[in-house]
C-alpha cells in the first residue's frame, strides 16, 4: 500500500502536504546570484530575479506545480530570492543543501578544509533550522529560517577513490540518515554503483531516499541503467533538452526500456537547465518543456496517462519525501 499521503515536504514557504505537490520537476536550476564560476561561465548566471520568475511562471502556465532548484549551499543559492519566487508564481519550490562540483569553488574551499563531522552539522542545521546565505567564498555565518528539503553530493570524474568525495560524501547521507531527507547524487559515469553501496551499506541510507542524477547522459548501454536501477534507487533522467548529450528521441528511448523492464515507479524526469535553456534568459527552450513538448511525444510513443502521471507527480512524491521533517 502507498502510504504518501501521510508524507511531508520541505519548500521554502514552509511544510508541504502530499496533495499539494502535483506535477513536480526535480532537478532545476531557478535562481543563481554571485559565484565564482560565474566569471567565466555565462551558462550558470541564471541571476536575475525578475527573469527567473517570469520562467517559474511560465512553468506553472503549464501545469509546473513543484520543481527542485538543484544548487546547494555555497554555490550561488539565495533561499530568500527562492521564497520570492515561490510565493510570487504559487509554485511549491524545495531547495537543496550539500556541496556541488568543484568548478564553484575556488582553491582551498572550505567545504574541502572542514572536517566531516562539521559539514555533516551544518547540512542538518539547513534542514532543520533554516538555509544560510553565502558561503561562496567564505564559511557561512548568516542563517535564515527559511529550511532545505533535500541534499545534494556529488561524485566526479576522480570516483570514490579520492578522499575528499569520500569525506563530503560521508557528511551528506549522515545527514540524510539524521533528517529523514533525500539524496541527489550528481554523477559523471564513474562508480556510481560503488557510491551506492557506500551510501546504503556503509552509512545506512535507504536506497528509496538515493536519486542518481544525469542517467541519460549514458545512452549507449542501457543494461547499465538497469544495473544501477536493480538497487532500489530514484534514476533521474533530468537532461531533456540538452541536445549536446542526445534528442528527445533517445530519451524516449531510455524511459520505453526502463518502463518494459519493469522500472516504472523509479523513474523522475527533468531539465538540469542552463542560461541556454532557460527561454526567460534568452534560451530556445524552457523549463515547461517537459509540460508543452515533452510529454506530448511520450503519449505519442505509447506511454500512458497513468503512466506519466507515475513519472511526474508520484514518484517525485516519494522521492522528495522528508519524514524527519516537523511541520
Amino acid at each position: 500500500m502507498d502510504h504518501s499521503g501521510l508524507h511531508q515536504y520541505q519548500t521554502v514557504c514552509g511544510t508541504l502536504c502530499r496533495e499539494n505537490l502535483g506535477h513536480c520537476q526535480p532537478h532545476e536550476h531557478i535562481y543563481i546570484t554571485s559565484t565564482v564560476d560565474q566569471l567565466t561561465c555565462e551558462l550558470t548566471c541564471i541571476n536575475n530575479l525578475a527573469k527567473s520568475i517570469e520562467e517559474i511562471r511560465s512553468y506553472r502556465r503549464a501545469g509546473g506545480m513543484t520543481a527542485v532548484d538543484a544548487n546547494p549551499l555555497a554555490t550561488g543559492r539565495d533561499p530568500l530570492g527562492l521564497k520570492d519566487i515561490s510565493r510570487i508564481t504559487g509554485v511549491n519550490l524545495i531547495a537543496v543543501t550539500g556541496y556541488h562540483i568543484p568548478k564553484f569553488y575556488p582553491r582551498g574551499h572550505w567545504i574541502y578544509t572542514e572536517p566531516e563531522e562539521r559539514l555533516e552539522e551544518l547540512f542538518v542545521s539547513e534542514l532543520q533550522k533554516g538555509m544560510y546565505l553565502g558561503g561562496s567564498y567564505f564559511y557561512p555565518e548568516y542563517q535564515t529560517d527559511i529550511r532545505a528539503g533535500l541534499i545534494k553530493a556529488v561524485i566526479t570524474s576522480a570516483g570514490m577513490e579520492d578522499a575528499q568525495t569520500v569525506k563530503c560524501l560521508t557528511a551528506a547521507g549522515k545527514a540524510a540518515v539524521r533528517t529523514g531527507a533525500s539524496i541527489m547524487v550528481h554523477t559523471e559515469n564513474r562508480d556510481v554503483l560503488r557510491m551506492i553501496d557506500f551510501l546504503a551499506g556503509r552509512i545506512g541510507v535507504a536506497t528509496e531516499s538515493i536519486i542518481v542524477c544525469h542517467v541519460d547522459r549514458q545512452v549507449e548501454d542501457l543494461s547499465i541503467h538497469e544495473q544501477v536501477a536493480s538497487t532500489g534507487v530514484f534514476m533521474e533522467y533530468d537532461t531533456i533538452t540538452l541536445l549536446k548529450v542526445h534528442n528527445n528521441a533517445s530519451e524516449i528511448r531510455m524511459l520505453l526500456h526502463m518502463i518494459e523492464k519493469g522500472f516504472l515507479d523509479q523513474i523522475l524526469i527533468s531539465t538540469d537547465p542552463e542560461t541556454n535553456r532557460l527561454n526567460a534568459y534568452g534560451g530556445l527552450v524552457g523549463i515547461d518543456y517537459i509540460l508543452k513538448h515533452f510529454l506530448p511525444l511520450l503519449k505519442l510513443a505509447g506511454v500512458s496517462e497513468e503512466e506519466i502521471r507515475r513519472i511526474t507527480v508520484e514518484n517525485p512524491a516519494r522521492a522528495l519525501k522528508m519524514d524527519g521533517v516537523s511541520a
